[in-house]
């Protein structure tokens, strides 16, 4: 595994980085836009480790769900964008401030896969949205594997983190002020990475992730993993039976 210094060596820029000053401001700026925005309310907060490695996995209904995880979380996060805000002049500004690992979708980023390792290498919050993307139906997708690959060879314990109400915003049109909710819960730890473990493996641990963020979803935004989550409040699935609680 490259770690940071060797990644300095390489010349890899790792521009996530971003001043503790200018992150708390933003953070306090983000945060009351946010509740200005939205009615907005967090539970199980407690459940964020607060210190050490550690991995958000977050579902993606909007825009705004870096900003409405930052104000629940009372770590410094970095979380993933995708490329092409990079160039982009107010979004990429903000981006860049809030020190974001910016990922090249659709192809394997190794800049951005060696930059999380450095985030977690370096004891830091990582937030990912396992999607890969905004979901277009407001529902779960499938997850893509990356949060699996990069949490069985990091062994940082996984967060899972749902969001909902931040695709309302629109509401406003009709002067009625939307409801946000993030629900954080309990922390989790996928195996180790092993020689042995296959694609397969790890889509299947992607999967429980997203699963585990289901559950902390209203039903109708469960999407793909609906059915699967149904079995499991039902007591008819030990589907999570892969991934230890911390």
């Amino acid at each position: 595994m490259m770690t940071a210094t060797t990644a300095i060596k390489h010349g890899i820029p790792l521009t996530y980085h971003t001043s503790p000053f200018v992150y708390s401001v933003l953070k306090v700026v983000i945060s009351s836009l946010m509740r200005t925005a939205y009615r907005y309310r967090a539970t199980g907060t407690e459940n964020v480790p607060a210190s050490g490695r550690v991995i958000l996995a977050v579902n993606h209904l909007h825009l705004f769900d870096p900003g409405a995880v930052m104000p629940a979380v009372c770590r410094k996060i970095v979380t993933m964008a995708k490329y092409e805000y990079r160039t982009n002049m107010l979004w990429g500004l903000v981006l860049r401030m809030a020190g974001v690992i910016f990922v090249k979708r659709g192809e394997a980023d190794r800049d951005a896969l060696r930059a999380s390792y450095d985030v977690l290498e370096h004891e830091g919050c990582l937030a990912i949205a396992p999607e890969g993307t905004r979901s277009k139906t407001g529902a779960l997708q499938q997850a893509k594997s990356g949060i699996a690959y990069i949490a069985t060879r990091m062994q940082a314990p996984v967060v899972p983190i749902a969001i909902w109400g931040t695709e309302n915003l629109s509401k406003w049109r009709s002067l009625k002020r939307p409801e946000c909710m993030v629900a954080i819960g309990r922390p989790f730890y996928m195996p180790s990475w092993h020689s042995k473990m296959t694609a397969e493996d790890l889509q299947q641990l992607a999967d429980q992730t997203m699963i585990r963020i289901g559950l902390l979803l209203p039903e109708k935004y469960r999407g793909v993993y609906a059915e699967r989550i149904a079995a499991i409040e039902n007591g008819e699935s030990s589907e999570l039976s892969l991934v230890l609680e911390s």
